[in-house]
C-alpha cells in the first residue's frame, strides 16, 4: 500500500493578466501544514526529502489528472514554513480550459503523491506526513475536497483497505488491541446491570451468607459466554461482507483487465503500425534518397492517415525539460527548426509554413527577443554541418583553412640547412641571401632558403533529393528527419571517400578529376607504397606490415603519435588476431565514436574505415598517414536550397558544399600505403 496514489486537493489564484503570448500565471499552496477535517497533516518539510526531484525535471501541468491533456508548466516550486507552493503558467493553447481559469470558474489543484513515510495519530484517527513525492499537478473541475481538505482515507475504495494502509504506519499492536479488545473494567464505586440484577433476583439471600467469590465468578462466566456469542457473530457477519466484497472486488478487477487488455492490444497495433510503416520508410530512403518522389508516391496514403500518431511519437522521444523561460532556445528547438526548413523547401512556401510560423511564436515566446528566420538559417547550415562531421572518420584528423575565394595562394616555408661557424667577424658571403641555406642543399652553397607555395582549391559536393508536386504537406512533415538525415550521410560518406581515394580507381569517382586527390592516389603516384608478396585471398594484415610502412615514411614517422593507421575492416579483424595490436580493451577510453579509433600499435591510433574498396588484386587495404601535413580548405559551409522543375512536375532538393584535400610539401613521404600483391 506504500504505492497508493493520493489526491490532495487546494485552490489556487491568477496572478498578472495574458501575457504577450497569450498565457496566464497561476499561483497557489498545493499543501499546508495546518490540519485538515480529516485530522490529517503533511509538515511542511515533508516534500525536502527528495519528492520533488522527479516533478522538476519534467513540471507538466494536467487538465483533470489526464496525461494525454498537457495545459501548462510549473514556473516555480518552493517550500517555505507554511507548505508546499506552485507557481505555473497555463498556455494560450490551452483553449477553454485558461478562458475558464481566467473567468474564475477553474480555481483548484489536485497534486497526485505517495506518502512515504508517516506517523498515526490516535487522537484525530489522521496522520502526521513525515515523507512525500510529488507525482503530478492538475486543474480540476470537480475536486476531491471541495473545502480545500484533504485526507488519506479518501484515496482508498474501501475501509478494508484503508484499515489495511493504516498498520503501516501505526503500532500493530495497538492496534490489535484497541480493535479486538472488550472493555468490561466497570466504573469504581458501581455495580453492572447483571450485578445488580443478580442481586435484585436473590432476596433472601442475606449479607452474611452471601458467596461473593461464587457470585462473581458466575457473573464473569455468563458476561463471558455473552462477549464470545457477539464475537462469533460479528465475526461470521464481517467474514460474510469481507467475501462478497472480495468477489465484488474480483468480478470487477477481471472486467477491468479485460479492458485494459483490449486497449493495449488496440494501442500496440496503431503503434506497431507506425513504427513498421517508418521503419518501411526509413529502409527506402536509406537505398537511395534522389528516389524520394518515388517512396513518398507508394507511402503517401499511409503516411497521411499516420501522420499525427507519427508526429506524436518523434516528439515522445524528445526531451521538453529545457524549453522554459531563459533556456537556450536554439538548443531546445534545433530540431524543429530543420524540420521546419525541409518543410518549406518541400513545399515551396519557405519560412511561410504553417508550422514555421507556430515555430517562430514559440521561439520568440521562449527567447524573450525578436528572432527572425535569419536565425533559423544559421542554425541549419551551422547543425547540418555538424550532423556531417559527426558521421566522418577521416576528416576530423586533418586541420581545415577557411578559404575567401575560389583559390588561394598558401606560402609555405621549407626546413632550412646548416648555420655557418666561422673565425670571422662575419660569416662570409655578401649576397642578400646570407649564409643559411634550404635542407635539400650542400653545406656553403649559399643559395638561400626559397620560399614555396601551395595553390588551395576546392570542389563542389552536391546532393540531390527529388519530391512530386502533388505531395502534400502531411506526407511530408512525419518523414522530414528521414530526409535530412539521408542527406547527411550522403555527404558524409562521399568526404570520406575522396579523402581516402578520390580521383583513383579504387574510389567511386573514378580518375576522370571529379574530386581532389586522395591519400591512397597521391601514395600511387609517389610510389609510396608496398605491395605483398602474398596473393589476397591468403594475405592477412599484421602490426609488423603496420610498423614497416612506418619506417618507409622517414621523419615523417618518428613521432608515433603523429602517425595514423587507416585500415580496412578485413584489415581490423586481421589485427585482432595480433598479439601486437592493442584493441579497445586494453587502449579504455582512447577509444572514441568521434575519431573512429578502435586501438593502437606500437603508439600509433589505428582508425577502421569501409572506403577501401573490396579485397582484390592490386587493391589498398591500409595506410599510415602523417596528418599534420595535410589540409582541407573550405570554401563555405553546407547550403541547402530548393528549386521547381517545371517540366517534370518536381522540386529538387539540393545539399552543397565547397572543399578540398591537399598535401603541403609535394612529393612528401608522409603517406604510405599497403597494397594486396598483382597477380
Amino acid at each position: 500500500m506504500a504505492t497508493k496514489l493520493f489526491n490532495l486537493t487546494s485552490t489556487f489564484k491568477t496572478i498578472g493578466d495574458e501575457g504577450d503570448d497569450g498565457s496566464i500565471n497561476i499561483k497557489g499552496f498545493a499543501s499546508t501544514n495546518t490540519k485538515d477535517r480529516a485530522g490529517d497533516i503533511v509538515d511542511h518539510d515533508a516534500w525536502l526529502k527528495g519528492g520533488l526531484d522527479n516533478f522538476k525535471n519534467n513540471p507538466v501541468i494536467l487538465f483533470n489528472h489526464n496525461y494525454d491533456r498537457p495545459i501548462g508548466r510549473a514556473t516555480a516550486i518552493g517550500v517555505g514554513e507554511k507548505g508546499l507552493e506552485l507557481n505555473a503558467r497555463i498556455s494560450k493553447s490551452a483553449g477553454d480550459v485558461k478562458e475558464l481559469i481566467k473567468d474564475g470558474v477553474l480555481g483548484a489543484f489536485s497534486v497526485g503523491f505517495r506518502v512515504k513515510d508517516a506517523d498515526y495519530m490516535s487522537e484525530t484517527d489522521g496522520y502526521r506526513i513525515k515523507d512525500a513525492e510529488l507525482f503530478e499537478v492538475s486543474v480540476v473541475t470537480v475536486p476531491c475536497n471541495q473545502a480545500a481538505t484533504f485526507s488519506v482515507a479518501k484515496s482508498f475504495d474501501n475501509m478494508e483497505e484503508y484499515d489495511k494502509f493504516k498498520q503501516t504506519f501505526s503500532n500493530q499492536a495497538n492496534s490489535i488491541n484497541s480493535a479486538d479488545a472488550v472493555e468490561v473494567e466497570q466504573p469504581q464505586g458501581e455495580l453492572s446491570q447483571e450485578t445488580e440484577k443478580s442481586m435484585s433476583n436473590d432476596k433472601n439471600i442475606t449479607p452474611e451468607s452471601f458467596d461473593l467469590e461464587a457470585f462473581a465468578k458466575k457473573v464473569a462466566e455468563e458476561t463471558a459466554t455473552k462477549i464470545a456469542m457477539q464475537q462469533a457473530e460479528q465475526k461470521a457477519k464481517a467474514q460474510t461482507e469481507i467475501e462478497k466484497s472480495v468477489a465484488v472486488e474480483a468480478e470487477q478487477k477481471a472486467v477491468d483487465l479485460a479492458k485494459q487488455e483490449e486497449q493495449k492490444q488496440v494501442v500496440t497495433s496503431v503503434i506497431t503500425g507506425a513504427e513498421r510503416l517508418m521503419s518501411d520508410v526509413e529502409t527506402r530512403v536509406n537505398e537511395k534518397h534522389e528516389d524520394l518522389e518515388r517512396v513518398v508516391k507508394e507511402l503517401e496514403a499511409n503516411l497521411i492517415e499516420k501522420s499525427d500518431e507519427i508526429m506524436k511519437m518523434r516528439d515522445s522521444k524528445r526531451t521538453f525539460s529545457d524549453r522554459q523561460g531563459n533556456g537556450d532556445w536554439k538548443k531546445a528547438f534545433e530540431n524543429d527548426i530543420l524540420d521546419a526548413k525541409f518543410a518549406g523547401l518541400a513545399t515551396g512556401k519557405g519560412w511561410n509554413t504553417k508550422y514555421s510560423q507556430d515555430l517562430m511564436t514559440k521561439v520568440n515566446a521562449m527567447s524573450g527577443v525578436d528572432v527572425s528566420s535569419a536565425d533559423f538559417e544559421q542554425i541549419v547550415s551551422t547543425n547540418i554541418e555538424r550532423d556531417i562531421q559527426n558521421e566522418l572518420v577521416l576528416a576530423p584528423l586533418f586541420r581545415e583553412i577557411q578559404m575567401t575565394s575560389a583559390t588561394q595562394i598558401l606560402p609555405i616555408l621549407p626546413d632550412s640547412g646548416y648555420a655557418e661557424f666561422t673565425a670571422n667577424q662575419a660569416a662570409t658571403g655578401s649576397s642578400p641571401h646570407g649564409n643559411l641555406d634550404m635542407r635539400s642543399a650542400t653545406y656553403a652553397d649559399k643559395a638561400g632558403v626559397v620560399m614555396q607555395e601551395r595553390t588551395l582549391s576546392t570542389k563542389k559536393l552536391i546532393s540531390q533529393s527529388y519530391l512530386g508536386n502533388e505531395t502534400e504537406e502531411d506526407a511530408i512533415m512525419p518523414i522530414l528527419p528521414l530526409i535530412r538525415e539521408s542527406m547527411v550521410r550522403s555527404h558524409a560518406r562521399g568526404i570520406e571517400n575522396a579523402i581516402l581515394c578520390g580521383d583513383d580507381a579504387d574510389g567511386v569517382y573514378g580518375t576522370s578529376g571529379a574530386t581532389f586527390e586522395g591519400l591512397l592516389h597521391l601514395a600511387r603516384n609517389d610510389s609510396d607504397l608496398t605491395q605483398t608478396a602474398t596473393a589476397f585471398a591468403s594475405d592477412s594484415l599484421t602490426a609488423l606490415q603496420l610498423l614497416a610502412a612506418r619506417k618507409n615514411m622517414g621523419k615523417y614517422g618518428l613521432n608515433p603519435s603523429d602517425v595514423v593507421y587507416i585500415v580496412s575492416q578485413r584489415g581490423y579483424y586481421e589485427l585482432l588476431e595480433d598479439a601486437e595490436f592493442q584493441d579497445v580493451n586494453l587502449v579504455g577510453d582512447m577509444a572514441t565514436k568521434v575519431s573512429g579509433e578502435i586501438g593502437s600499435v606500437f603508439g600509433s591510433k589505428v582508425i577502421v574505415c569501409d572506403e577501401f574498396a573490396t579485397p582484390a588484386v592490386s587493391k589498398f587495404h591500409a595506410c599510415a598517414v602523417y596528418a599534420r601535413n595535410y589540409v582541407m580548405p573550405r570554401l563555405r559551409g553546407v547550403t541547402i536550397e530548393s528549386d521547381y522543375e517545371v517540366a517534370s512536375q518536381r522540386t529538387v532538393l539540393v545539399a552543397s558544399q565547397r572543399l578540398g584535400f591537399i598535401d603541403l610539401i609535394d612529393g612528401a613521404t608522409s603517406k604510405w600505403a599497403l597494397q594486396y600483391k598483382g597477380s
